[in-house]
């Protein structure tokens, strides 16, 4: 066997195996209560971008550093009161009115805000989950410069509420299928590299 071939499969045994480990199902990095990663709770479509949290909880107690509310992604642990809070990221969006929407799963408005301005960039409202389920927040910007309907440049929020998700058990689950497979391709190099290696009698 020559070099070149033996080059080859080695190659080829490492795309499938990439592909092979890039298959397997990876658990979400969570926070308390939601998918939450270094950068926040980013959300964005082709037009706009925001940062979003919820908070849940005695939103009337008096706060402290030992007692802050911890910002919630796109799961929530539990129905009932909500505040939720969006930080408009894009500049030019804080010039122009922006509404808020929360919907079910059949698409009934639970809450729907006035137009706002937010010239600080933020915007929070409170709204109550009556059932657990998927809901939608939907962030309406009435955008002139960008010549599109507000229902077209609409930035929609999933989040699921008060439902099972998976956890630890579904990590180690996948954990395990990925262990497995990296060993697999460790015997198979283990068993073919010697042979590949193995130089040819004339």
């Amino acid at each position: 066997m020559t070099s070149i071939n033996m080059l080859v499969k080695i190659l080829s045994l490492l795309m499938v195996s990439s592909i092979a480990t890039a298959s397997v199902p990876l658990a979400k990095r969570a926070g308390a209560g939601g998918k939450m990663d270094m950068y926040g709770c980013m959300q964005s479509n082709d037009y706009y971008i925001a940062n979003f949290a919820a908070y849940q909880g005695d939103l009337q107690q008096p706060k402290n550093e030992s007692a802050l509310l911890t910002a919630l992604c796109e799961e929530l642990p539990a129905v009932g009161s909500t505040q939720i809070s969006i930080d408009l990221l894009d500049r030019d969006v804080r010039r122009k009115p922006v509404t808020i929407k929360v919907l079910d799963s059949n698409a009934k408005v639970i809450l729907e805000t006035p137009p706002t301005v937010p010239k600080q960039g933020v915007l929070t409202a409170n709204v109550n989950f009556p059932v657990p389920g998927h809901y939608q927040v939907v962030l309406y910007i009435d955008d002139n410069e960008l010549k599109v309907a507000p229902e077209i440049g609409a930035l929609h929020i999933p989040l699921t509420v008060a439902l099972v998700t998976p956890g630890t058990s579904a990590s180690m689950s996948n954990l395990s299928i990925i262990v497995l497979a990296i060993l697999v391709i460790a015997l198979v190099f283990g068993w073919l590299m010697p042979r590949w290696l193995k130089p040819e009698h004339a």
